[in-house]
Order: C-alpha cells, then structure tokens, then sequence
C-alpha cells in the first residue's frame, strides 16, 4: 500500500515537473516569436531569410514529449506575422503613388495635342500666285508695279523692302491690277512682290507671294505720247497739249491719212516711222489713236494683226512703256450713210478691247461724250466731212483722258 502510494507521488511529481517544464520553455519561446516578429516588420526584405531558417527542427528538441510540443506549435504559428505583413505591404504605399501618377498630367497633353491644328490646314486652299509682276518706272520717286488678274481674288496687297529677301513693308491695298508706290528714295535699289486675297484683311487663304521683281530709283521725267491720225494730231494744232493734266513731259506722234499700216511704214517723224518715233522715246505711256482712215474698207482682222505687231514691238524694245488702245471715234449718221463700211466700226471697237485683254495692254472707250442717242458723232461736235473733231472737242476730250490716265496710276 506504501509503495503504492509513493510511486503515485512520484507519478504525480513527474508530471508537475514536466509542466514546470513545458511552462518554463513556453515563456522563453514566446518572447523569442515575438521579437522575430517585429524584426519582420522592419525587415521585409529578410522575409525570405526568416521563412527559410531552420526553426521548424527546434520544435522536437523544445518538447520531450509530442503533445505538449504542438501547443506551442500553434501558437507559434507565422499567421500572426502575416498580418502585420498584410498591413505593412507596398500595396498602401502605391495608393498616393497612384494618386500622383502622371495620368491627370496627361490629359491636358492629350488636349494640347497638335491633331485639332491639323485638321483646319488640310482644309486651307490657298489661291495661286499672282502673275505677270512688271514695274514701271513712274518719276524719280515712284514706281508703278502691275500684274496679271487673279480670277478668284477681290484683293492685292503690294509689298516692297529694301533688300530682297526680307520681310516687305505693305505699301497698299487695291482692287486694281496695279498700284504706284510712291515716297522712295531716290538712287535706292527696292523689290516688290503681290499677294492675292479675297478678304482686304490677310486671311489664311491669301495666296502665297509673287515672285519678286526689282528696280533701282534714278532720276526721271514721266512722259506721255500720244499717236495717232489727223484727229490726234489736233491735240498739237490746236495747242491742246497743256489742257491734259497729266504730269511730265507730253508729246503727240501723228499725222495726216495715217492707219495701222502707215504709222509702221511712213518715214514722217524725222526719217523715222511712227512706230520707230515711240519706241525711241521709250515713253512711260502710249495712247494709240489709229483706224478712222481704213476701218470702212479694210478687214478688222487685219487690222487688228497690225495692231498686235506694234504692241509686240513696243513691249519688245520699251517694256516699261504702258499702252493704251483707244477706241475709233463714232461719225455722224449722215458720214455713215456716205461710206456704208463704218458698220464695222463698233465691232472693230468691241474686238480691240478683246485685244487688249489678250495682249495685256488696255483698252480705253473715251467716246461717251461724242455720241448721240444712236451712236453717231454728235453734229455740234462734227467738222464738215463728218467724223474730225471741231476745236471745242479737245479740251473736253483732254478732261476725259486726264481722268482716266490719273485712274490708272492710283
């Protein structure tokens, strides 16, 4: 009975020893987990160096015994350092890096992209250049510069520098096909290009510039010719010369009986043609006053291909010379009546001014003035053969040409 008990004791000792044991390991282990823990958390990057150390090997050496060792097991589980893991990952900081992220900044790229400017260029039609630029030399301080019509254009705008490839100064604005730059200095080389548009302001559609052209300034007197027949040859006779506001010098080139074929033909002026005379004087401007003397017997189209072999000439030896191609002068009914061939003459009238078109010349019908209600010369204004000029017509006609003439250079 006495050993009984006493190896009861024992049994009972052992056990309490072993849980004394256990407890004691308990304690020394826990602290130990929760300070690997921490060191986890400051340390993420020794994440794979703490899941990899051999602390799974302890665990028998800790218990003697298989069921007390697995209660610390479980304890000791690493699920609790999974959740400060959780709570400690890069996920949160990637949250105000998101925030942050250059996306916002993106779409204001995306709206000052250069697509939207794009699309209106495609659309701009720009009209064509402008053509035929040519300067006249107008006085020793201006020069006058034309050019050829652009169908699509309302505007010019007439540009000059002082060196040819720099920006241009607008000298002006017209509807015309030519403009007089006034205001240069004298001896001064100047280039000048034209730039059509269809708004007076510069628009996206204007044309692209002309192709430049240039001309040196010198010292010069504007002179006027005008040539002609009998009826032109009045303006000396009759001293109608100074009633023609026109500045610089003016002369007259003609004489009795002449027609498109004479002027080109007859030594009259000095052992020189009509043609000759002009083209020596090399004047600013030509008014021709031919036809009367042949237009009621003569085919037009011959008449007009002696015309254009003048103008060719002229433009040939005196290409800053501007003519003027005027219109036949009307004769009285009674004239017509006498020499039925006269029908011809207002279509010989309506075919030089298509001459002119072509030619890039002009064309200028003074004849306003002259004609009644059925076209016909007015009697008052009619000498007796019925188609010259009485003397009191000339100073009305050089109103008329004055006015014109001061139109073409404004």
């Amino acid at each position: 009975m006495y050993k009984e008990q006493k190896h009861a004791r024992l049994k009972i000792f052992s056990i309490v020893l072993s849980l004394i044991i256990l407890l004691t390991e308990i304690f020394i282990y826990v602290p130990k987990v929760q300070a690997e823990n921490k060191q986890e958390v400051t340390e993420p990057s020794k994440e794979p160096e703490e899941n990899s150390t051999p602390e799974p090997s302890k665990e028998p050496e800790e218990s003697s015994t298989p069921e007390p060792s697995k209660e610390p097991e479980e304890s000791s589980t690493p699920e609790p350092s999974k959740e400060p893991e959780g709570t400690n990952t890069p996920e949160p900081s990637k949250e105000p890096e998101e925030s942050s992220t250059p996306e916002p900044s993106k779409e204001p790229e995306s709206t000052s992209t250069p697509e939207p400017s794009k699309e209106p260029v495609k659309n701009i039609k720009h009209l064509d250049k402008v053509k035929g630029v040519s300067l006249t030399r107008y006085s020793t301080h201006s020069i006058k510069i034309t050019w050829k019509k652009n169908k699509k254009a309302k505007f010019y705008r007439v540009y000059y520098s002082r060196k040819k490839n720099s920006k241009g100064h607008l000298a002006g604005v017209t509807k015309n096909l030519q403009y007089r730059v006034k205001n240069l200095k004298n001896n001064t080389d100047y280039y000048f290009y034209v730039i059509a548009g269809k708004t007076k302001k510069v628009s996206e559609n204007d044309s692209y510039p002309s192709g430049i052209v240039h001309m040196k300034t010198r010292k010069y007197i504007r002179k006027t010719i005008f040539a002609g027949d009998s009826i032109t040859k009045g303006i000396m006779d009759y001293g109608m010369l100074n009633r023609f506001s026109i500045k610089g010098k003016k002369k007259v080139v003609a004489a009795i009986s002449l027609n498109t074929i004479t002027f080109r033909t007859r030594r009259v002026f000095g052992g020189m043609t009509g043609l000759q005379k002009i083209i020596a004087e090399k004047p600013s401007r030509v008014y021709m006053m031919l036809g009367i003397n042949e237009v009621h017997y003569r085919r037009i189209n011959d008449m007009l291909s002696d015309y254009r072999s003048m103008i060719q000439a002229i433009k040939k030896s005196s290409p800053g010379t501007d003519i003027v191609l005027c219109a036949i002068s009307p004769v009285t009914r009674t004239e017509r009546a006498r020499h039925s061939g006269f029908w011809q003459l207002p279509v010989f009238n309506k075919r030089l001014k298509g001459l002119a078109d072509k030619t890039n010349t002009r064309y200028f019908d003074y004849t306003g003035f002259l004609q009644d209600s059925g076209g016909y010369l007015k009697t008052q204004y009619a000498a007796r053969d019925g188609y010259h000029w009485v003397p009191s017509v000339y100073p009305k006609f050089a109103s008329v040409v004055s006015k014109y003439d001061k139109s073409l250079d404004e």
